[in-house]
């Protein structure tokens, strides 16, 4: 199994849709709760973001105007991240 393979399994990945979703009040994902997320979850999860409609590709703090979602294989993984993930 190649390292990509392994980290697909068990870690959280960019840009992946499952089926339970916690939609932050963030804008990004630190990395502190990412690497937190890893070593707490035991399934699958990932995140994406959410362009709000005022997007404006061209500005300098164009990723201020996004909401961060959490996307995870298992509901027992979400609640946990849920109470005990800081995402500020």
């Amino acid at each position: 199994m190649s390292e990509y393979e392994i980290a697909e399994e068990v870690g959280g990945r960019y840009n992946i849709h499952l089926e339970y979703n916690w939609r932050t009040h963030v804008n990004a994902l630190p990395m502190r709760a990412k690497e937190y997320m890893d070593s707490i979850c035991n399934s699958k999860w990932g995140w994406y973001f959410i362009p709000h409609p005022t997007m404006q590709w061209d500005r300098e703090d164009w990723y201020k105007d996004q909401t961060l979602i959490i996307t995870f294989e298992d509901e027992h993984d979400l609640a946990r991240c849920k109470l005990s993930v800081d995402l500020t």
